[in-house]
């Protein structure tokens, strides 16, 4: 029994994100257990260990090898490791439907965001969707301090006294290329350690540094895990070139887990016109007066088609069912021979010869062959001398893999002009919902830490009005000020301002997202999917001894006895605790009356009491009330109760209340 209640302080697991280095250690030690001893700070590697372990296939740094490296490379893939202590603050007000939704608009950077949300969805992303800065020379180039991010990040977006000038990454920059690589390094790594074993990441680029993208990704997720890299063709050649005029962008896809991915959900689309195809032949069959005829008038309706992909093209039979069908070689695709029983003839049905053979012998076995010819999906010639072709009905394959070259010429300025949104090209909301669609499904998460005018929000929300899917969308937007000063951002700034609201470019990603979540309900009346979104803002942590700049503070106010910050809400709080204890931030939270006091239940998992003056005489129906609470409500006594440390009047009083929850069974009391 534990003969306290265990106060969480600056160096507890809960007042910090994921501590990935110890995890990592941690994974180390269960693979190799005596590679781990005590060190300076703490359980530490032991490197002589290690090198014993595999011998001479170690290298150093100043080894000959092979590998992309730039300068700032240590610091970048050491950001990413760094825990946050920072939290999210909801913001209720400026969301839409809060107690509904289960979408996220989080405002931040993303660097520390995607940390803050590593315990509660790693593993549970399906698709990252990103859309980041270019590196044109007009970029702005997120310029951290992985000293101290988060205070820097508030000083950056003026929510301190602070300045940070804000600059974008120009050529004349000697650093050019070093300081978007330092950028997106640390970011891509957080987003695969969000990916779940099935997910993937889709980015998009363009010339400017996408052979740099390829083999950063190639490092994070593994050579074997890049499913390609496609060309979008945007058919409108760039007019500025000094060279060849660039017509298209990429995008370049990774897997977490290709193998995984390609198992259970293998990346298709929908073949593009076939519904149409078997439209077509419905309607054939049903004005013709037999099939002859019908085959005949399907034909001509192919033939005047102009936009058939070449594998639709195919598609152009129909069966004395009316099924559009195609024909498909089954001989041995290799160049060796295939294994003698892949020559066991066939039989024709009408003649009863053995049918003329491919010459390396058929790509099936006799057993796959057997059931094709049970299932009517082999046709045979007028007679043996034709060689019998496999039968594949599009009905069942409606579906194809990804191509290479994904031509859409699409814009989205008449959309966002209709919305009354002003900003400079967003990606096409059509071609966005085409991704989703192809790597998404049912209730996946999608995650896009470079929101901008939230295209990805808005196709979530599209995608689902028409499959009918509850996928949740998670947008990052660092709130980027506008300045009307700058041309090119005095629309938007007017807009906000317009709108009374600050002038960054995170208020454009939230109107957008309310004003298109009004026009997928007006164009799916139909459909009642989630149009409602949650706001929350990154922020230093509410607990001043989680701060690691505690010092800062009014030495008055720290040495008090009150631990949350000045200004801080218990929803605050509530909303650190559902993070740092990994919870999902849409977690239902229950409010209820115990023993008098307030006591909010987030999610069966944890209890929370922020009242203040809890006495002896209140510890025992506190609780008994608690208890009986869990016993209400299905939730298990293996939860975490959290009390405000300066809430109680003396250490009696404290000592008591997690006494008496540990006698029913509840052990973990914990108070900040």
């Amino acid at each position: 029994m534990e003969k306290t209640m265990q106060k969480l302080d600056a160096a507890s697991p809960q007042a910090m994100s994921t501590d990935f280095t110890a995890d990592n250690v941690a994974r180390l030690k269960a693979l190799f257990p005596e590679l781990v001893t005590e060190g300076p700070h703490g359980a530490s590697v032991d490197v002589d260990v290690l090198k014993a372990l595999v011998g001479e296939r170690t290298v150093g740094f100043a080894d000959e090898r092979y590998g992309f490296h730039w300068h700032g490379k240590r610091a970048a893939r050491q950001a990413a490791l760094t825990p946050s202590t920072g939290t999210l603050r909801p913001c209720p007000d400026d969301s839409v439907a809060w107690d509904d939704t289960r979408h996220l608009v989080i405002e931040g950077d993303n660097l520390d965001v995607m940390k803050l949300l590593h315990k509660s969805y790693a593993g549970k992303v399906k698709l990252v969707y990103i859309d980041p800065p270019y590196n044109t020379g007009s970029d702005f180039v997120y310029p951290d301090d992985f000293s101290d991010s988060i205070r820097h990040y508030l000083a950056m977006t003026g929510q301190t006294e602070a300045g940070v000038k804000r600059s974008t990454n120009t050529e004349a920059n000697g650093r050019f290329h070093t300081d978007w690589l330092n950028m997106m390094y640390p970011r891509l790594k957080l987003a695969h350690a969000l990916l779940s074993d099935e997910g993937l990441i889709a980015v998009h680029i363009d010339e400017h540094e996408v052979h740099a993208l390829v083999l950063m990704l190639r490092e994070i997720f593994g050579e074997e895990n890049e499913l390609g890299v496609a060309v979008w063709d945007k058919r409108n050649p760039k007019g500025d070139a000094r060279g060849v005029a660039y017509q298209h962008e990429s995008l370049v896809l990774f897997a977490r887990n290709a193998e995984t991915l390609l198992e259970r959900a293998p990346l298709k689309r929908p073949k593009r016109n076939a519904q149409r195809m078997l439209d077509a032949a419905h309607d054939a069959v049903y004005r013709s007066g037999n099939p002859k005829d019908a085959q005949k008038a399907y034909r001509a309706w192919m033939k005047a088609q102009t936009n058939l992909s070449g594998g639709e093209v195919m598609y152009d039979r129909l069966s004395a069912e009316g099924r559009v069908y195609r024909l498909v070689s089954m001989a041995w695709p290799n160049k060796k021979k295939a294994p003698e029983e892949y020559f066991t003839p066939l039989i024709h049905p009408v003649t009863g010869k053995p049918c003329a053979m491919p010459a390396r012998g058929w790509r099936n076995p006799p057993a796959t062959m057997q059931a094709l010819l049970e299932r009517g999906q082999i046709e045979f010639g007028p007679d043996e001398t034709t060689q019998p072709q496999r039968i594949y009905y599009l009905d069942e394959n409606m579906y194809e893999n990804v191509p290479s070259v994904l031509p859409f010429a699409g814009s989205d300025d008449a959309l966002l002009k209709t919305l009354g949104i002003p900003f400079d090209l967003p990606k096409p909301v059509d071609f966005a919902a085409a991704v989703i669609g192809w790597c998404t499904r049912g209730d996946d998460i999608v995650l896009d830490c470079f929101a901008g005018s939230g295209s990805t929000g808005h196709a979530v929300m599209q995608v689902n009005a028409t499959d009918g899917g509850a996928r949740r969308y998670i947008l990052v937007q660092l709130p980027e000020a506008l300045d009307r000063r700058d041309k090119t951002q005095t629309a938007a700034a007017d807009f906000c301002a317009k709108l009374k609201k600050p002038l960054t470019l995170a208020e454009i990603t939230k109107e957008r997202l309310r004003r298109a979540a009004q026009q997928v309900a007006r164009d799916y009346p139909e459909s009642y999917g989630d149009l409602g979104f949650r706001v929350y803002r990154l922020d230093t942590t509410n607990v001043i001894e989680w701060d690691p700049r505690r010092d800062d503070f009014d030495h008055a106010l720290f040495a008090s006895v009150e631990h949350v910050k000045t200004g801080r809400t218990e929803d605050d709080l509530l909303a650190e605790l559902t993070l740092k204890l990994g919870l999902d931030l849409c977690t239902p939270v229950e409010h209820h009356q115990v023993a008098g006091k307030t006591v909010h239940l987030i999610g069966r998992a944890i209890v929370a009491c922020f009242d203040a003056r809890l006495s002896r005489d209140d510890a025992g129906p506190l609780a008994d009330g608690i208890v009986d609470l869990l016993d209400a409500t299905g939730a298990s006594r293996d939860v975490t109760c959290l009390f405000r440390d300066s809430g109680f009047v003396d250490d009696v009083a404290k000592l008591n209340l997690a006494a008496l929850l540990e006698q029913h069974g509840v052990k973990r009391v914990r108070s900040l």
